[in-house]
């Protein structure tokens, strides 16, 4: 009976963790299309966005690996295959565009359309091909 009561309690705390991280993935994904469609405003001159041109606003930080060995590399990419502008910001120095777009982790990309309309947003490693997709 003291198995049976510690295995039905493992199986109860991994439902509630399914559903804890199911929940999280759900409130970000509708964070992120909030954004969709908004036009960035003063906010792209600031950072310099060319007007109309595809850019990404990269949030990064020296302290993420997946910035500096996954996200780097694939922006790199699009900029040298797809003449992408890539504006990239450091976290703790662009509390406007963290605030904005509610940041909570890097890396994060930010993807704008050449009339400065933000197409997606990615919070969390995005590869090139997915970058990309968001573009067209």
């Amino acid at each position: 009976m003291d198995e049976l009561l510690r295995l039905v309690a493992a199986a109860g705390i991994l439902g509630l963790v399914c559903a804890g991280a199911a929940g999280v993935r759900t409130w970000s994904r509708n964070l992120a299309a909030r954004h969709r469609g908004a036009h960035l405003g003063d906010l792209a001159d600031r950072l310099g966005l060319p007007p109309g041109r595809p850019s990404i606003i990269y949030v990064w930080s020296e302290r993420c690996a997946q910035c500096v060995q996954l996200q780097e590399p694939a922006l790199v990419r699009l900029e040298r295959e797809r003449g992408v502008f890539v504006r990239k910001v450091h976290a703790l120095e662009a509390p406007e565009v963290v605030r904005r777009f509610n940041i909570l982790t890097v890396p994060s990309t930010v993807v704008v359309d050449g009339e400065r309309r933000v197409r997606a947003v990615n919070f969390g490693f995005a590869d090139a091909e997915a970058l990309a997709a968001q573009l067209a």
